[in-house]
């Protein structure tokens, strides 16, 4: 009964110091700079069209990417963590394009034209953009 009591306890403590590893290892894992990255180049319409088109075939090409998109904005929000979030137009006039910014990027306003860096992480009803930075306003 001792040893079998050893042995829970032995694969127990096993489990639990390589969850703590794991843990460890994807809290300290490097971020991605997407300054360092070459961005495929892309209108806020065409990735739009692209996804509602044909939604896979998007994934396929701009998903986890980084994307580098032009477009006008059409709104600028906050977020909950307080980060700024661009609205590029589109030829939805409910859905779009938006990007949250790593920075808040300053003197940005509606009906400019832009052109910012980030990675595409999907499209819900917008496609959508993080870790944005202005590539020029």
């Amino acid at each position: 009964m001792k040893s079998s009591r050893k042995k829970i306890l032995l694969i127990t403590g096993i489990i639990f110091l390589s969850l703590v590893v794991y843990g460890l290892f994807e809290y300290y894992k490097p971020t991605r700079d997407v300054k360092q990255e070459e961005g495929i180049r892309i209108t806020a319409e065409a990735i739009f069209d692209s996804f509602t088109v044909n939604e896979n075939r998007a994934n396929q090409v701009y998903l986890n990417k980084a994307i580098e998109v032009s477009g006008i904005v059409a709104d600028i929000k906050k977020n909950q963590e307080g980060n700024a979030v661009v609205y590029l137009k589109t030829s939805d006039p409910i859905f779009g394009v938006n990007c949250t910014f790593k920075e808040n990027p300053d003197s940005i306003v509606p009906g400019s034209n832009i052109t910012f860096k980030g990675i595409c992480t999907g499209y819900l009803s917008d496609v959508i953009i993080n870790q944005g930075i202005i590539v020029k306003k």
